[in-house]
Protein backbone atom coordinates (compact mmCIF):
# COMPACT_ATOMS: atom_id res chain seq x y z
CA UNK A 1 0.00 0.00 0.00
CA UNK A 2 2.60 2.68 0.97
CA UNK A 3 4.73 1.26 -2.26
CA UNK A 4 1.23 2.27 -4.44
CA UNK A 5 1.27 5.62 -2.57
CA UNK A 6 4.79 6.55 -3.39
CA UNK A 7 4.36 5.44 -7.00
CA UNK A 8 1.26 7.54 -7.23
CA UNK A 9 2.95 10.74 -5.58
CA UNK A 10 6.40 10.22 -8.00
CA UNK A 11 3.96 10.23 -11.01
CA UNK A 12 2.31 13.37 -9.99
CA UNK A 13 5.72 15.23 -9.35
CA UNK A 14 6.48 14.12 -12.43
CA UNK A 15 3.43 14.69 -14.76
CA UNK A 16 2.91 18.00 -13.06
CA UNK A 17 5.68 20.07 -14.76
CA UNK A 18 4.06 18.82 -18.02
CA UNK A 19 0.76 19.97 -17.53
CA UNK A 20 2.44 23.74 -16.95
CA UNK A 21 4.25 23.82 -19.29
CA UNK A 22 1.20 24.41 -21.96
CA UNK A 23 2.18 25.59 -24.53
CA UNK A 24 5.61 27.24 -23.95
CA UNK A 25 7.52 25.08 -26.10
CA UNK A 26 9.21 27.71 -27.88
CA UNK A 27 7.68 26.60 -30.90
CA UNK A 28 7.05 28.63 -34.03
CA UNK A 29 3.12 29.07 -34.76
CA UNK A 30 1.44 27.06 -36.87
CA UNK A 31 -0.30 29.72 -38.37
CA UNK A 32 -0.83 33.52 -37.81
CA UNK A 33 -1.79 36.37 -39.61
CA UNK A 34 0.18 39.32 -40.11
CA UNK A 35 4.03 40.00 -41.32
CA UNK A 36 4.47 40.65 -37.82
CA UNK A 37 4.10 37.14 -36.09
CA UNK A 38 6.25 35.47 -38.44
CA UNK A 39 9.91 34.24 -36.61
CA UNK A 40 12.67 35.05 -37.93
CA UNK A 41 12.33 38.14 -40.44
CA UNK A 42 14.51 41.07 -39.78
CA UNK A 43 13.40 44.38 -40.43
CA UNK A 44 15.99 45.99 -41.86
CA UNK A 45 16.45 44.71 -45.26
CA UNK A 46 17.05 46.75 -48.39
CA UNK A 47 16.70 46.08 -51.90
CA UNK A 48 20.06 44.60 -53.13
CA UNK A 49 21.61 44.37 -49.54
CA UNK A 50 23.45 42.13 -48.24
CA UNK A 51 21.72 38.92 -46.66
CA UNK A 52 22.76 35.52 -45.99
CA UNK A 53 21.20 33.27 -48.62
CA UNK A 54 19.74 29.62 -47.06
CA UNK A 55 16.53 27.61 -47.86
CA UNK A 56 14.40 28.31 -44.76
CA UNK A 57 13.37 31.77 -43.31
CA UNK A 58 14.48 34.11 -45.75
CA UNK A 59 11.89 36.40 -45.60
CA UNK A 60 12.82 40.31 -44.73
CA UNK A 61 11.07 43.75 -44.45
CA UNK A 62 12.54 47.56 -44.47
CA UNK A 63 11.14 50.10 -42.72
CA UNK A 64 8.50 50.71 -45.21
CA UNK A 65 6.91 47.44 -44.59
CA UNK A 66 7.68 45.71 -47.83
CA UNK A 67 8.68 42.21 -48.51
CA UNK A 68 12.04 41.00 -49.20
CA UNK A 69 13.59 37.79 -49.95
CA UNK A 70 17.36 36.55 -49.78
CA UNK A 71 18.44 35.12 -52.85
CA UNK A 72 21.11 32.87 -53.15
CA UNK A 73 23.52 35.44 -54.30
CA UNK A 74 23.16 36.62 -50.82
CA UNK A 75 21.21 39.71 -52.10
CA UNK A 76 17.50 41.04 -50.91
CA UNK A 77 14.95 40.81 -53.61
CA UNK A 78 11.32 42.39 -53.69
CA UNK A 79 8.77 39.42 -53.42
CA UNK A 80 4.79 38.97 -52.80
CA UNK A 81 3.53 40.39 -49.86
CA UNK A 82 4.38 38.81 -46.30
CA UNK A 83 1.12 37.66 -44.49
CA UNK A 84 1.70 34.90 -42.02
CA UNK A 85 2.57 32.12 -40.98
CA UNK A 86 0.48 29.07 -43.01
CA UNK A 87 0.41 25.29 -42.77
CA UNK A 88 1.81 23.27 -46.03
CA UNK A 89 -1.14 22.63 -48.39
CA UNK A 90 -3.06 24.66 -45.99
CA UNK A 91 -6.35 26.03 -48.31
CA UNK A 92 -5.42 29.70 -49.63
CA UNK A 93 -8.31 30.19 -52.19
CA UNK A 94 -5.98 32.20 -54.72
CA UNK A 95 -4.41 34.60 -51.76
CA UNK A 96 -1.55 36.74 -54.11
CA UNK A 97 0.73 37.23 -51.23
CA UNK A 98 3.24 35.00 -49.36
CA UNK A 99 3.61 32.74 -46.29
CA UNK A 100 6.13 31.14 -44.08
CA UNK A 101 5.84 27.81 -43.67
CA UNK A 102 5.72 27.07 -39.34
CA UNK A 103 9.09 25.67 -40.26
CA UNK A 104 10.77 28.15 -42.39
CA UNK A 105 10.04 27.51 -45.98
CA UNK A 106 8.65 29.88 -48.07
CA UNK A 107 5.58 29.68 -49.86
CA UNK A 108 2.90 30.63 -52.50
CA UNK A 109 -0.56 29.85 -53.28
CA UNK A 110 -0.67 27.27 -55.80
CA UNK A 111 -3.49 25.19 -57.05
CA UNK A 112 -6.12 26.11 -54.43
CA UNK A 113 -3.35 25.45 -51.23
CA UNK A 114 0.38 26.79 -49.98
CA UNK A 115 3.05 25.32 -51.39
CA UNK A 116 6.62 25.68 -51.02
CA UNK A 117 8.07 28.34 -53.36
CA UNK A 118 11.90 28.49 -53.67
CA UNK A 119 11.55 30.66 -57.29
CA UNK A 120 12.54 33.88 -56.18
CA UNK A 121 15.50 32.64 -53.81
CA UNK A 122 16.84 30.26 -56.85
CA UNK A 123 16.03 32.17 -59.90
CA UNK A 124 16.02 36.08 -59.17
CA UNK A 125 17.79 37.95 -61.03
CA UNK A 126 19.68 40.64 -58.43
CA UNK A 127 22.16 43.30 -59.56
Amino acid sequence: MRLMAVLALAGGFIAAPLFAAGNASGLPPSSCDGAGCVPGVPRDAALGGHCNGATRYDFGMDAAGNTYVCTMTNQWVQTKPLIGVRPLSAPCQGDPGSAQSPDGLPMSCKDGGWRTDFDAIFYSKTG
